[in-house]
């Protein structure tokens, strides 16, 4: 963010306060996250069978409280939450702490470090040692608080003037980083804390001790690793770097519907299973694409066929952790899979045949989507085993109008 305002060359705080500045970081940020607040939240309330009790007390406590839902934690819980309400605030932080680098950059960065020390050191006071859910509740509201991590995003405004590692200007960057990795290694495969009278001194795994030792390592990459993306693995490397945001949010959501279903979103625990990195590494792979599409949608510039894509990418994106879900138990509704089947059929005509195919029909075929995902959710919720065949009426008599209007409107395009 450094490097944009450097860019753009704001130096006042009005300038760097701007409409155009807010407008933004709005469409950037906090419209993707609201689309996932409500789909995620009606993707928890159909597994938790519409009990938002339930998914409350299931998916969210006792972990989460209250409180909680006031700091951008969402109902329907996903690993990786936590960053959201961080990168929300860091929209109002980060750019007076710009101006104050534009001003007096070595006291800026020291300041940023001394706020974080003082922040864990009052966590350290006030709370002590968490006997209760509630004062974890309370602790949590701390822990999403971008001061917490403030001296990462100093580090960020600092290497915005200079990135060469191998400068005066980041010369402590020596010092620190093996300070650091010491630190990572005793506390990773030790246990080792910073303790007083038995009570942690730093809480969570990032924190002023750990910010170094990332930093150093995106100092040697931006060194060592080509500037352009010439190549088809350096645009590909460059379009995930772009998509990250998208990429968290599919995460959330895609680890929460797992947690939901599986008690737990840790894909390896003991005893050891080789096939599970395999599913962990298919994850990953599945999060990582659809987050990009997720971001090409948000940069699609017809308004009436990014929502229509939005609708296509919210119901495609659940149905296929629905189907690995079901399946494991050799049952999947019929509706599903024709979803599976329609998705299967949009990539093909998108990603290989590429043929541009107009809005409308477009929106016709969400249409029958829509009316298959509705078909999913009551064979579900509502209709007996017997009763499935019922659904398969207005699916099939939406599904001859889709293809007579596609037919109809390439007869007329002819």
């Amino acid at each position: 963010m450094g490097l944009s305002f450097k860019r753009q060359g704001a130096t006042t705080l009005k300038q760097l306060y701007s409409w155009s500045y807010f407008k933004k970081k709005i469409l950037r940020y906090v419209v993707p996250f609201l689309i996932l607040y409500a789909a995620s939240t009606f993707i928890g309330l159909f597994m938790y069978g519409f009990d938002f009790i339930a998914m409350y007390d299931t998916q969210y406590s006792p972990e989460h409280g209250i409180i909680n839902l006031f700091t951008l934690i969402m109902p329907f819980w996903g690993p990786g939450n936590w960053f959201i309400p961080v990168l929300m605030q860091s929209i109002l932080v980060v750019p007076l702490l710009y101006w104050c680098f534009t001003k007096k950059p070595v006291i800026a960065l020291i300041s940023t470090f001394v706020i974080e020390i003082v922040l864990q050191i009052t966590v350290f006071f006030v709370f002590g040692d968490i006997t209760s859910y509630e004062e974890s509740h309370y602790l949590s509201v701390f822990m999403t608080s971008i001061l917490f991590y403030l001296s990462a995003v100093g580090l960020g405004m600092w290497f915005s003037k200079d990135h060469d590692l191998q400068s005066n200007h980041n010369f402590f960057m020596w010092l620190l980083y093996p300070i650091c990795l010491v630190y990572l290694v005793v506390y990773q495969f030790f246990g080792f804390q910073f303790r007083l009278n038995g009570t942690p001194l730093l809480r969570g795994d990032y924190h002023f001790m750990v910010f170094a030792y990332s930093a150093f390592l995106v100092l040697l990459a931006l060194k060592y690793l080509p500037n352009t993306s010439n190549g088809r693995i350096s645009r590909t490397i460059s379009l995930i770097g772009k998509s990250t945001y998208h990429i968290l949010l599919t995460q959330i959501m895609g680890y929460g519907m797992i947690t939901a279903y599986w008690g737990t979103h840790y894909g390896i625990f003991p005893p050891f299973d080789p096939f599970k990195l395999i599913d962990l590494a298919a994850l990953w792979l599945i999060f990582i694409w659809l987050g990009i599409i997720w971001y090409k949608i948000d940069h699609q510039k017809d308004l009436t066929r990014r929502i229509l894509y939005y609708l296509n990418f919210f119901i495609l994106f659940p149905c296929i952790l629905f189907l690995t879900f079901w399946i494991q138990g050799f049952w999947t509704p019929i509706p599903l899979l024709v979803i599976i089947i329609y998705g299967i059929a949009a990539t093909i005509l998108h990603f290989i045949i590429k043929k541009p195919i107009d809005t409308k029909i477009v929106g016709v075929w969400t249409g029958f989507l829509i009316i298959s995902f509705i078909s999913m959710i009551l064979q579900v919720t509502v209709f007996l085993p017997s009763e499935f065949w019922i659904l398969l009426i207005p699916m099939g008599a939406y599904f001859v109008f889709a293809l007579c209007f596609t037919l109809s409107n390439k007869t007329e395009g002819n």
